[in-house]
């Protein structure tokens, strides 16, 4: 009777630790905190579709510009938006720091659009940051100092010419 009892005992708190991530996570208070302010009157499609697919959304507009040149989306009132990550969607909600980032965290998600997009400074989206100072300020030294050496070279070129 008591291996009854410790079989019950053992199975039970398997299943509590095997179901633990599934129960522990279901308390909405949990979720991150995402900054929802917008300056667009509409998402491009609904929020509960977006939670779920904006990934998929954003892969199916690069498709579709890239391979097929088709630049525009059409928003569910029929206007015309641009397909694009900076453009329309930083372009309505206002940080990419409090609104796309909070949830990537909270999910430890690494998305791989920043590696070809610029990011946009929060709130004003006409300053960009991301690009990487220093590899403009090596890349415009190494330029320096081509157009140096050119100008030495030609310069020892004609300085030897001339002792001819």
């Amino acid at each position: 009777m008591l291996e009854k009892f410790l079989i019950f005992g053992g199975l039970t708190a398997f299943l509590l630790a095997a179901t633990f991530p599934f129960w522990q996570n279901a308390a909405p208070e949990d979720y991150p905190k995402v900054a929802m302010e917008t300056k667009g009157e509409q998402c491009v499609a609904p929020a509960s579709y977006m939670r779920e697919n904006h990934m998929q959304l954003l892969n199916e507009w690069r498709d579709s510009v890239v391979r097929d040149g088709d630049r525009f989306h059409i928003m569910p009132d029929g206007s015309k938006v641009e397909k694009s990550l900076t453009k329309t969607c930083l372009g309505c909600h206002v940080s990419q720091e409090k609104f796309c980032e909070e949830c990537h965290t909270y999910a430890s998600v690494k998305p791989y659009c920043w590696e070809c997009h610029v990011t946009p400074k929060s709130g004003a989206h006409t300053e960009l940051t991301g690009i990487e100072t220093e590899k403009l300020e090596e890349d415009n030294l190494l330029n320096n100092l081509l157009v140096r050496n050119r100008v030495f070279v030609a310069g020892n070129l004609n300085f030897a010419v001339k002792q001819q």
